[in-house]
């Protein structure tokens, strides 16, 4: 099973330490990590990031860990 994990930074400056340190606490199950910019905005604070990841146990414990972020917000795909 793929889980494709899509995460809405709501402000990049304020959450990215918080979010960098999940990240890499979970990072032997991320298979990729993407960051989408708005670039339409000169340098905009609000960020996208695509995480593929194949481990569903612990998807569920990233994504639990992730919501935890003040105004994150989170979509899931599975394959």
């Amino acid at each position: 099973m793929t889980i494709i994990l899509g995460i809405k930074l709501p402000d990049k400056i304020i959450n990215a330490v918080e979010l960098q340190k999940i990240l890499t606490r979970f990072n032997c199950i991320i298979k990729m990590r993407i960051g989408i910019n708005n670039t339409s905005i000169f340098c905009s604070d609000k960020g996208i990031i695509l995480l593929q990841i194949d481990d569903s146990e612990n998807a569920i414990e990233l994504e639990k860990s992730l919501l935890e972020i003040s105004g994150i917000e989170i979509q899931r795909m599975i394959f």
